[in-house]
């Protein structure tokens, strides 16, 4: 399973595979980096993960991620 957002630098990439749900951010300038990282040892786990996921992604597509202190 996959989702992506474009942002205002890139796009930010959801993803799960065996060990847990990932949140990578592909910025327009080359750049890649791993946001998040959320375990899942057993199915019962990834819609949490998913949820933790995207709550993180959305706070990196937000116009004030940047400017937090």
């Amino acid at each position: 399973m996959k989702a992506s957002v474009h942002t205002a630098t890139g796009r930010a990439t959801v993803f799960q595979d065996e060990s847990g749900v990932h949140l990578r951010v592909h910025e327009t300038n080359g750049n890649i980096w791993e946001a998040g990282f959320f375990p899942a040892k057993k199915w019962e786990d990834y819609p949490r993960a998913w949820e933790s996921a995207l709550t993180l992604a959305r706070e990196i597509i937000s116009p004030n991620f940047g400017t937090r202190h």
